[in-house]
């Protein structure tokens, strides 16, 4: 056998192992690939399934935001309108409740104006009236000690000022003012001051616990272990009230010379000298200047300054504004005087 054949046969042999290899090599892919895909065929159509389910899950849920957004727009409220509704409220209400203050402010500084304007008048009638009754206690103290001098002669204006100052002085020095107590008879008669009227020259005493009103000069007369006492109220003035007091048997001239008076009975709603009173609503405003106990009258100014002396029982006209009307004195008593007014 030549070299050639051999070396022709060698070829061969490994051509057709060669080509046994590559037929082998692609049959065994081929089977692999068919299995694989076998295998994820299944998987795959499940992965499709899924997510087909989740697409249609994801559409659904956007219809049900887009119906719930709809939802809310539809059932949103204005906002603009609700705010420009409740501005309109507020802005309301504060303008009523401005209103409502300020009327109540011009109605407060009404009424208090008003006040100061009657206390004020008040005031100055009081001044005028208290002025006016000083006038008249000098001009009737004047002519009570200026008659007549001793042999027959006037005295003069100036002594007779000297000689009623030397008194007032003497009367202050020993005067009692309210509130101080006189002690009499070793202390067994004491004098307390209550009140002093120097208008009406009359005083509250406290004898020994009684109270008494008594008028200048007058007396009264207290009971003690030793026997009987008078107390007498020697003097008024603005100082205060003079007292003096005997005992005993000196006792008996002081209670003949003065016999005292029956007591008196205070009318009801009495007025004391010095102040005023508004009756019927108002209308009628009156100052009493001074009680004269002793004649049943007062003196008393009426819607003014001018005073008139009139006397328990008595009624007199008063005219007020546009109204008519009339005032009674219903009584004098307990250095008071009692007052009633009406008006047609």
């Amino acid at each position: 056998m030549s070299n050639q054949s051999i070396l022709f046969g060698a070829g061969g042999l490994v051509l057709g192992l060669l080509g046994g290899v590559a037929v082998g090599t692609s049959t065994s892919q081929s089977k692999i690939s068919g299995a694989i895909d076998k295998t994820l065929a299944p998987l795959q159509e499940e992965a499709a399934a899924a997510a087909k389910s989740q697409q249609e899950a994801l559409a659904a849920l956007e219809e049900k935001l887009a119906a719930l957004e709809s939802g809310l727009a539809a059932s949103a409220p204005d906002l603009d309108a609700l705010k420009a509704g409740v501005t309109e409220d507020v802005g309301a209400k504060l303008d009523a409740l401005g209103a409502s203050l300020s009327d109540e402010l011009g109605k407060s500084a009404a009424a208090q104006a008003d006040a100061v304007k009657a206390a004020m008048a008040d005031m100055s009638d009081g001044m005028a009236k208290m002025s006016q009754m000083m006038a008249e206690r000098a001009r009737a103290a004047v002519e009570a000690v200026a008659p007549a001098a001793p042999g027959g002669g006037s005295i003069a204006p100036d002594e007779t000022a000297e000689a009623a100052a030397a008194d007032a002085g003497m009367a202050d020095a020993n005067a009692l003012s309210v509130g101080q107590t006189a002690a009499f008879a070793d202390g067994a008669v004491r004098v307390f001051v209550s009140r002093v009227d120097p208008a009406s020259g009359s005083a509250r005493l406290s004898v020994n616990g009684g109270l008494v009103t008594l008028s200048s000069g007058d007396s009264t007369t207290v009971s003690i272990d030793s026997g009987d006492c008078t107390v007498t109220l020697t003097g008024v003035s603005a100082s205060g009230a003079t007292v003096d007091s005997t005992c005993g048997a000196a006792a008996a001239p002081a209670e003949a010379a003065a016999a005292e008076p029956a007591a008196e009975v205070a009318p009801e709603n009495g007025v004391a000298p010095g102040n005023a009173v508004s009756l019927a609503d108002g209308a009628v405003r009156v100052f009493v200047s001074a009680v004269d106990a002793a004649a049943g009258s007062a003196r008393i100014a009426v819607n003014g300054v001018a005073t008139q002396t009139v006397a328990a029982g008595e009624t007199i006209d008063v005219t007020s504004g546009d109204k008519a009307c009339t005032l009674t004195v219903t009584g004098v008593g307990q250095g008071m005087v009692g007052l009633e007014a009406s008006c047609g």
